[in-house]
């Protein structure tokens, strides 16, 4: 039977139902109509995802628990609760999603007091397998160590009974439960472990759930599976991970066909999307970018605002994400623009007040991809606009009850104000600038401390040695190039947070920041610590291996020289600045005649440094990105 003559079925079954009702009957039976009504109702509700199908349900369901009693109806009631459970676990997913998840499980629950493992070991063990189920969803929201736990609990209570010989089915039904457990604990705790263990599950699940005997539940494991491989791509093995995910998705769509399971199409399309945007990473970037938003454009062929406002948003800010990604690689300007169109779109349906942490992702695609724009084109107008996304962004977070991610937005203001500063016209504006990046660093360091965000304390260290810098050129000058050297050198002391790479550009900072103090004050003392620290990035980019970052370099140290040679040893420090202009004059002729040196260096953090910070952004949030695949399965 078609899914539009089951509908027709069940609507003729309660229009008998709703007319019985009327006739004198003893409370038992009129009990039983409403029972049997609640659960027409929640069959539309799950076919049509209605939320008035939902409310209908409940009513009927609580209508008959007014009747039935444990003292005296105790098989019915426990029917009638299980009903209940149900439908409150599928309001979840429309609205209140804690607070109906915590009903559907107090339901639940109470069933169990009738359904013992003892006396009714199948409905126990149904009853365990849902309520592994809403605990995993629970614990996504609030409580997540014990609602795993709970969640794990009950599986494995529900594999008491069920099994791959006597109910192969519902063995495997628990099986990917299991797996969406441990997947969803991924993201808390232990990643490459609970991935592994999420894969052995749904692994398990397919011993079951052949293609030849259970096509969509094939898919809808390979779907999942599919989830997993991306989960792990981000902590091991990124290439081939996500070309296992992308298999899998090739295999579910064997199944999942548009016209036939459109919404779990648009599902795999969107991971499948997913796994390509990862692999873009690694390898062939354009190409798998372009494969990613083919994936999200064929999603979007059926999600739509209006009537799956959820995966639409989701999928958009999927988009942004691939846009942005593009952006690194090919035309910028065009892409950017791209992304913030799909942030908007994902907007339309993401507020603050209903949905916060997707809200905050859409607002953090809006400020990475303006900050882009303003590298290149309009700064001060597109920093403005990346500024008030990162505002909207930090309205979502609290130092006190969401630490990292609010450290994590005062990093993005402390970027886009030293941006901004470098493009006002009057000194008082880009002091305000300079003091606002300075504050934002301060914030975020109060919370990113050297022994617990080593890697996210240095680099905020280097944001506070660009604010104090850019400040040090229209207010308190040697002042303010102390409290930048004094910030680089913390930066420094922290082995364990700052990559090879990442210590060369300190010390080249270091350099910069020293030659500048040097103008100033103590001019031979600061010229020869700017001098050290050049000659020791110069070991690192050798004019073998880096010709043009080296010749950069040389650039720096004959300012250095030249600088020095005002002090003290006019001569011989004139020669070596003269000496080391033309060694990196040589290098440049070689590299491209339309090259030439630059007596002066620029500031880091506006160019590939800032693209560089700006770039970890974008992927410590794609590793969100599974999540958001799970959603209209």
């Amino acid at each position: 039977m078609n899914v539009p003559d089951q509908v027709e079925d069940y609507r003729k079954a309660l229009g008998t139902y709703e007319r019985m009702l009327a006739f004198e009957m003893d409370s038992v039976k009129k009990s039983n109509i409403f029972r049997k009504m609640g659960d027409l109702h929640l069959e539309f509700a799950r076919q049509e995802k209605s939320r008035d199908s939902c409310d209908l349900a409940l009513q009927a369901y609580q209508k008959a628990l007014e009747i039935l009693s444990w003292e005296h109806h105790p098989s019915q009631r426990a029917k009638t609760l299980s009903g209940l459970g149900a439908a409150y676990s599928l309001l979840a997913e429309m609205d209140e999603r804690a607070d109906n998840l915590v009903r559907a499980i107090d339901a639940w629950q109470e069933a169990l007091s009738f359904s013992s493992l003892e006396n009714f070991p199948q409905d126990y063990a149904a009853l365990q397998s849902e309520l592994g189920s809403a605990y995993r969803k629970l614990a996504e929201l609030e409580d997540a160590a014990k609602n795993y736990g709970l969640a794990m609990a009950a599986c494995r209570e529900a594999l008491r009974v069920f099994n791959p010989k006597d109910a192969p089915q519902k063995y495997a039904d628990v099986q990917m439960i299991l797996g969406s457990i441990y997947l969803t604990r991924s993201e808390v705790e232990e990643k490459e472990l609970n991935c592994i263990e999420a894969i052995a599950a749904y692994e398990r699940a397919l011993d079951v759930y052949a293609l030849e005997r259970y096509p969509e539940k094939y898919a809808a494991v390979k779907n999942n599976l599919a989830t997993a491989f991306i989960a792990l791509s981000e902590v091991k093995e990124k290439a081939a991970n996500c070309r296992r995910a992308i298999v899998a998705c090739g295999d579910a769509l064997q199944v999942r066909r548009p016209e036939k399971l459109p919404l779990p199409y648009a599902a795999t399309q969107n991971n499948l999307g997913n796994a390509y945007l990862v692999l873009a990473e690694v390898e062939d970037g354009a190409e798998n970018c372009e494969n990613a938003l083919e994936a999200y454009r064929d999603a979007l062929q059926i999600y739509s605002l209006g009537r799956y406002p959820e995966q639409y948003a989701a999928t958009q800010n999927n988009l942004g994400h691939a846009y942005l990604t593009l952006a690194e690689i090919g035309e910028r300007s065009e892409n950017c623009l791209k992304a913030i169109l799909s942030a908007e779109e994902a907007l339309k349906h993401y507020a603050l007040e209903s949905h916060p942490s997707d809200f905050a992702e859409s607002q953090g695609i809006l400020w990475l991809a303006y900050l882009t724009l303003a590298d290149t084109e309009s700064r001060a107008e597109n920093c403005l606009q990346a500024i008030d996304a990162a505002q909207e962004r930090l309205s979502v977070f609290k130092a006190e009850t969401q630490p990292l991610e609010y450290a994590s937005c005062q990093k993005d203001l402390a970027i886009t104000y030293s941006m901004l500063a470098s493009a006002e016209e009057t000194t008082e504006a880009k002091a305000e600038d300079c003091k606002k990046a300075v504050a934002a660093c301060q914030d975020a360091l109060q919370i990113y401390s050297a022994s617990s965000s080593p890697a996210e304390h240095a680099e905020t260290l280097t944001l506070l040695w660009a604010a104090f810098t850019a400040l040090s050129e229209v207010e308190d000058g040697a002042k303010n190039l102390h409290k930048a050297i004094d910030a680089c050198q913390r930066a420094l002391d922290i082995p364990e947070g700052v990559s090879p790479r990442d210590r060369t550009t300190a010390k080249k900072n270091l350099g910069y920041t020293y030659t500048a103090l040097a103008v100033q004050e103590n001019t031979s003392e600061n010229c020869e610590k700017a001098v050290d620290a050049y000659e020791s990035v110069l070991e690192f980019y050798t004019e073998g291996s880096a010709p043009l970052e080296h010749a950069d370099l040389l650039c720096d140290l004959a300012f250095a020289y030249l600088t020095l040679a005002g002090a003290k040893e006019r001569a011989e420090n004139s020669r070596r600045a003269l000496k080391t202009y033309k060694k990196a004059f040589r290098i440049y002729s070689r590299a491209s005649s339309s090259l030439p040196p630059r007596a002066i260096p620029l500031l880091p953090m506006c160019g590939e440094g800032l693209r560089i910070v700006a770039g970890r952004w974008r992927r410590a949030r794609g590793s969100s990105r599974p999540a958001r695949s799970r959603k209209g399965l």
